[in-house]
């Protein structure tokens, strides 16, 4: 099957995605060739996945002050930081035509292993790694990606080649989950560089060839030299105003001033899931849903689309979950590594945070977090403990690496350990990420829940760990800016965190007394 060979050089982040679009939808319609195409990225580029929020994924201010551009991706996936030094590599043709032949699945798996043996050809033992990566040893030299626009098929990877890994620390919000999959301590050891792993400077067009060569004879492409059509760089003219546009950029962002208090968080083989709803005047229809996180879909449009289907729903968690099962039945596609049931429940969950109406406002609400413990169930089951975080005491102080407190009235855990003795729940300090789950071992043997504070992304990234404990638990927003949102989320995890936080006393306060009220109540039906 020809193909054209289409080097594009350096260009901006806006430019290559407007491009990718451009000649997917051309060559789905016929009126473009399939085409491999090289690019690069002048500035640095932050992208995110196409499902992605910019303001959870990136550290934007730096990715401001450094001059790296921030743009979204067509294909779906995890943000990632696009270095001047790396090079990418795109397929577009018509699904089903060539090696995009076997559906979707079968077309990534097939030109990912051959690009995986295109970078063998530079002597390195490199595989592909389901879902979307390539990996030497181990770690990741390269992500891969793909969707489907209008006919036409797009698979793409990224190689990095240059080393320049602090970056990559400070420009993206690295989800430790996934470096804990991986039973690894940082992004290093994750990220691999092609010029570190083969010991010397690298020339792109050795890295080039060995993809022509590899591609021509897996994949059975003949590779014609060719340049844009004038028919095409009219089209990118049209549409670079777009890719350029804080529209594009902003393409899933919560609505402003409305607290984002029914949600859910699930993490799945395929990505995670957040599901997030905003409620009508009434509160008790859908009147905004959204749907994010750094999985793929197909058609690409499939979770716009249901996030459209949602709305005018009754806010019941049996009406949302028949509402997204039907439409995932007649969608024609789907996840990828997430089941239509995974994405029923994630919504269900969302609706079913209601429960906590009746002892919080909206604004409250949206800073709890649950873990193993149902919205109905919040101040209604007997709670004794409260877990504190280590980093809340003062950086010099003489406990700070040490659990307990020396109640000097320094900081804010002296009211709260004067208020759980108050309500007589016991207060724990929690000083790293392996105590906390000791902790809530003895929390579910006691079978009591906890209340505690931590940041969201802590639990985002540790609510599986957490709800496996057994343990169940109310969490309250920390009130301050974050181990995460200063690169740290290691040290915090190892609690060498060098911060000090703040603690939302107010909400914690009204939740311990709320859930010591429910003890009260338990005790006195168990006496009845």
């Amino acid at each position: 099957m020809d193909f054209r060979l289409l080097d594009t050089g350096l260009l901006s982040a806006a430019e290559n995605m407007a491009l990718d679009e451009v000649l997917t939808r051309r060559t789905g319609q016929g009126s473009s060739p399939p085409t491999l195409r090289f690019l690069r990225f002048k500035p640095d580029a932050a992208l995110l996945g196409y499902h992605q929020e910019a303001a959870r994924e990136l550290r934007l201010d730096y990715c401001a002050a450094e001059g790296i551009e921030v743009n979204r991706r067509l294909t779906g996936g995890g943000a990632l930081l696009f270095q001047s030094s790396a090079l990418g590599w795109e397929l577009i043709a018509p699904l089903g035509s060539g090696p995009f032949r076997g559906g979707f699945e079968a077309a990534l798996t097939r030109i990912c292993q051959a690009a995986a043996r295109g970078l063998a050809r530079l002597g390195l033992e490199a595989r592909f790694r389901p879902r979307n990566d390539i990996e030497v040893d181990g770690r990741k030299v390269s992500g891969t990606g793909g969707m489907v626009l209008e006919g036409g098929a797009l698979f793409q990877g990224t190689v990095l080649v240059r080393n320049q890994i602090g970056r990559f620390l400070r420009a993206l919000r690295v989800p430790v989950e996934k470096l804990k999959k991986r039973e690894i301590d940082s992004l290093m050891q994750r990220m691999a560089f092609l010029e570190d792993l083969l010991g010397r400077e690298l020339d792109l067009a050795e890295l080039k060839e060995a993809f022509v060569r590899e591609f021509s004879e897996s994949l059975g492409m003949t590779l014609v030299p060719g340049q844009l059509s004038p028919e095409e760089q009219g089209e990118l003219a049209q549409r670079l105003p777009y890719f350029r546009s804080e529209e594009w950029l902003q393409l899933k962002r919560a609505p402003s001033g409305r607290p984002d208090w029914l949600r859910s968080v699930s993490h799945c083989e395929g990505g995670y899931l957040s599901a997030h709803l905003w409620l009508d005047r009434r509160g008790t229809r859908v009147q905004k849903a959204l749907i994010t996180g750094d999985f793929f879909s197909q058609p690409q449009r499939l979770v716009m689309d249901l996030e459209a289907a949602l709305m005018g729903c009754r806010a019941e968690p049996a009406e949302v979950g028949r509402k997204v099962r039907e439409f995932l039945d007649q969608a024609g596609g789907g996840l990828s590594g997430i089941s239509s049931a995974e994405v029923e429940r994630a919504v269900a969950m969302a609706t079913e945070r209601r429960g906590l109406a009746a002892s919080f406002s909206p604004q409250e609400a949206a800073e709890l977090f649950l873990a193993g413990m149902a919205p109905a169930q919040v101040g209604s089951l007997p709670a004794s403990w409260l877990l504190l975080p280590y980093c809340a005491k003062p950086v010099g102080c003489e406990w700070r690496e040490r659990p307990g407190c020396g109640l000097c009235g320094g900081c804010d855990l002296h009211g709260l350990h004067e208020l759980a003795r108050e309500l007589g729940l016991t207060p724990v300090t929690i000083q790293s990420f392996e105590h906390l789950m000791a902790v809530l071992q003895r929390v579910a043997r006691s079978g009591r829940p906890y209340l505690g504070s931590c940041c969201e992304a802590f639990y985002c990234k540790h609510q599986r760990e957490m709800e496996s404990s057994g343990a169940g638990g109310v969490l309250v927003n920390l009130d301050s800016t974050t181990c995460y949102d200063l690169g740290k989320g290691m040290e915090a995890y190892a609690g060498r965190f060098d911060h000090q936080t703040s603690l939302n006393l107010a909400l914690v306060e009204k939740a311990a007394r709320l859930m010591a009220q429910g003890s009260a109540r338990a005790v006195a039906v168990n006496h009845a």
